[in-house]
């Protein structure tokens, strides 16, 4: 059998894919709302400039390796058989390296081990969710951008996280910098249903929905927790954690989530592994909580206590879990003052917890002053499981109560 040659593929897309897809600036940004194709623009940048440039070298970069499975295989896959690639492409696995058929070549990688970005020249780069990025992988990466020969383009998609790096270095034209803009609306593949749950998730006319879906940076005011930071919270978890609990905060139309936290051998709290998934019944998460029991040693599940009869389900399937304590002041006091001393740290790939830090905020009263006894309740349900684990974890430390993982 003999293979067929690449092949050029149509695909509708938006009117800012388009632009984001097609630019030849030297460095190109798409910025927009969730759900308005980011990531598969992306990834249509990222085949382009190994089609066009034969022989070239580039690197596609998601926040985290969860990300770049979940989020970028799919559309690269998919698009890749659109174009006839998959039986001709060698997709070397063990190096997560592309080699096409005209000698370009492209590596996948992911942003939160920095060092990994290094030692390549590299023709050109495309970053995916790069305002979730620390500092450090940006600037590795633009210092890659040397292959002789050929032009050079860096180009990022993201969603703002406020008002951080990203927006000090990618948030206003330049020369050479071109900024790309466009909300979640202007996707015209996605259904209505997606929109009404954002309207209910976030808020509409909300700082919440100016990021989220219009794609806009946000001067967060009345943020809870105001000191946690992405280049001073985020590591990698260390190899001696103690004892593992779980954190659960159900949800359906929102979504549910399931946090891991752990102490190690120096006091630190670090939060492992997030599950966050939406319309999924009682039975997917009692399976979801035994296999994390199962690989970090949980030693209980501390669960929103609004639902006993979700609670029931995991205990027949196995699992110790309890009732949290819901007391929210204090809980959030608790996480507050971990997140000050730097004693609450995320592994990289919670990117959810991580966009909800980043935007978690105090209610607004009607004359505009914030409340600092009552959070909105948008955008808090990995807050919520957090704030369960981490009083948790406190009443272990405080009992000494060690298990090893």
């Amino acid at each position: 059998m003999v293979a067929q040659p690449a092949r050029s593929a149509e695909a509708a897309c938006s009117e800012a894919q388009y632009e984001f897809i097609v630019s030849d600036a030297p460095n190109v940004v798409f910025q927009a709302g969730a759900g308005a194709g980011k990531t598969w623009a992306g990834v249509c940048k990222a085949l382009l400039n190994a089609r066009r440039s034969p022989g070239s070298r580039g690197m596609f970069v998601a926040p985290s390796f969860p990300q770049l499975q979940q989020a970028v295989m799919p559309h690269l896959l998919t698009l890749g058989g659109d174009m006839g690639l998959l039986t001709l492409w060698d997709w070397q696995k063990q190096q997560n390296r592309i080699v096409l058929p005209n000698g370009s070549e492209f590596w996948l990688r992911s942003a939160d081990n920095p060092a990994a970005l290094l030692g390549a020249d590299l023709a050109w780069c495309v970053g995916d969710e790069v305002a979730l990025w620390k500092r450090q992988a940006y600037d590795y990466l633009m210092g890659r951008l040397r292959q002789p020969g050929y032009p050079h383009q860096a180009a990022f998609t993201f969603t703002p996280k406020g008002r951080n790096w990203c927006w000090e270095v990618l948030g206003v034209e330049r020369e050479g910098l071109e900024i790309i803009r466009a909300s979640t609306f202007t996707n015209p593949f996605l259904e209505d249903d997606y929109h009404e749950r954002l309207r209910r998730e976030y808020g509409e006319g909300t700082q919440l929905w100016q990021q989220e879906v219009l794609g806009e940076y946000v001067a967060w005011e009345g943020l809870v927790y105001p000191q946690f930071g992405v280049d001073t919270h985020i590591i990698e978890p260390p190899a001696d954690i103690v004892t593992a609990v779980g954190g659960v905060d159900w949800g359906w139309t929102n979504p549910g989530v399931m946090l891991v936290l752990g102490v190690a051998a120096d006091g630190t709290f670090h939060v492992l592994h997030e599950t966050y998934e939406r319309e999924q019944p009682i039975e997917w998460w009692a399976a979801e909580a035994q296999r994390l029991t199962a690989r970090y040693g949980v030693s209980e599940w501390h669960c929103d206590p609004s639902e006993p009869g979700n609670i029931r389900a995991l205990k027949v399937a196995g699992v110790e879990a309890v009732a949290a304590n819901n007391a929210v002041v204090p809980g959030i006091a608790a996480v507050s003052a971990r997140i000050a001393s730097r004693e609450l740290l995320l592994a990289p790939q919670c990117v959810e917890t991580v966009r909800e830090l980043q935007a978690y905020c105090w209610k607004t009263r009607p004359d505009g002053t914030q409340r600092k006894d009552e959070p909105e309740k948008h955008n808090d349900h990995a807050m919520d499981a957090l704030r369960y684990a981490v009083m948790a974890l406190t009443v272990v430390k405080r009992r000494g109560y060690v298990r090893s993982w």
